[in-house]
């Protein structure tokens, strides 16, 4: 189980009482080109590298103390608590060295983008009352969907809960000001 970051006083009083508001590491990553690969003639192949990714990544991710939210396709959505967001990059940029070497083995040229966001969401159950399912909402995790650059791209709120050594390794990109995690 997460442990989240309290929210405001404020947040939690707007909050229904099936959500929870807290502030939590968002990140977003997808693989690049699938589409090119994917036809009906490779469905089978691109089933088993999916279902490979989608272990690699879930390994990683609690791992390092997160949670996959969802995958889409070939794209996923996963949170980590404030506290483990330096974590949760590090295992990230682990996931995408492996997801290009197994894409490597199944014959495929594709490469791992990451975006890392950090902010308030609303965190619970949402969906039919048949299939309810854990998800987050809210700026911080449309924000985090749209940096939107290669590699692993961190906003200014992520890069701050990176400790000295780790910012090191970032390179300051701008506008928007965003930093690009790179080993």
């Amino acid at each position: 189980m997460l442990q989240h970051s309290p929210p405001t006083a404020e947040a939690q009083a707007d909050a229904p009482a099936k959500y929870q508001a807290e502030t939590l590491g968002v990140a977003f990553f997808d693989l690049s080109r699938m589409a090119e690969w994917s036809s009906s003639e490779q469905d089978v192949m691109i089933g088993n590298f999916l279902q490979q990714f989608y272990e690699l990544a879930g390994k990683q991710i609690e791992q390092a103390g997160g949670r996959v939210v969802k995958f889409m396709g070939d794209a996923g959505l996963a949170v980590f608590p404030t506290d483990r967001v330096q974590d949760g990059v590090m295992a990230l940029w682990a996931l995408t060295q492996q997801a290009r070497d197994l894409a490597g083995q199944h014959g495929i040229d594709t490469h791992l983008n990451v975006n890392v966001h950090v902010g308030p969401v609303l965190a619970g159950n949402f969906g039919p009352p048949s299939l309810p399912r854990f998800d987050v909402i809210g700026k911080t995790v449309n924000t985090a969907a749209r940096l939107g650059r290669r590699g692993i791209t961190l906003s200014a709120q992520a890069f701050r809960c990176l400790d000295p050594e780790a910012r090191g390794h970032c390179e300051k990109i701008t506008p928007p000001v965003t930093y690009r995690y790179r080993s």
